[in-house]
């Protein structure tokens, strides 16, 4: 879990990340990690999912809830979805390791 707030938190520091599953749906293209929320509707996590399929962006579904998300970003509103440019390689994996861990 640390790995990603940290990569959360750098990419909002950097201004690297689109926020919203309007502009994560169509920032798609060169996001390397789409963060979900657990309490996205469940139409737009469909949407957001194929659209990550077609760019071949990872996705993750993050266990807090959209108003976690928010604080997490900095954000004094709910945010359901998040899509983020920046992240290494080994940083993601490591993510997507760690939601396969539990």
């Amino acid at each position: 879990m640390r790995t990603l707030e940290k990569v959360i938190k750098d990419a909002v520091a950097t201004d690297k990340y689109k926020s919203g599953v309007k502009e994560v749906l169509q920032s798609a293209k060169g996001s390397k990690l789409i963060i979900v929320s657990k309490s996205i509707n469940p139409e737009d996590k469909k949407k957001v999912e194929e659209q990550a399929k077609s760019t071949n962006a990872t996705i993750y579904e993050y266990p807090g809830t959209s108003v976690q998300l928010g604080k997490l970003c900095n954000k004094p509103f709910r945010v359901t979805a998040i899509a983020i440019k920046s992240g290494t390689a080994e940083e993601i994996s490591a993510i997507v390791s760690e939601k396969k861990e539990k």
